[in-house]
């Protein structure tokens, strides 16, 4: 039996993926990545550490994000939120 992809399945998968590449680039086991976490505070992550967490966002899901955009986000939660609504822009059809 295959599961299909309902919202809840995907944003699920989405928040798995994010927190695991902040992991990365922070250094740290993904399990301790907590959505309320400050990136810059709790997490130690610097302005280029941060495009690179952007950046292998991007390649991995296939989304631009907007740099400007980025700049607002502030928690893990932030970042996971604006990835789910870009990955909704690009799968929303063209009229």
């Amino acid at each position: 039996m295959k599961l299909k992809n309902t919202p809840a399945l995907e944003s699920s998968r989405v928040r798995g993926d994010v927190k695991k590449l902040v992991a990365q680039i922070a250094r740290m086991d993904a399990k301790k990545v907590k959505e309320s976490a400050s990136i810059r505070d709790d997490l130690g992550i610097d302005s280029l550490a941060a495009m690179e967490i952007l950046a292998s966002i991007e390649k991995r899901l296939g989304i631009l994000i907007d740099e400007a955009r980025a700049f607002d986000v502030v928690t893990v939660k932030d970042l996971i939120d604006l990835v789910i609504q870009y990955l909704k822009k690009k799968r929303r059809p063209l009229n």
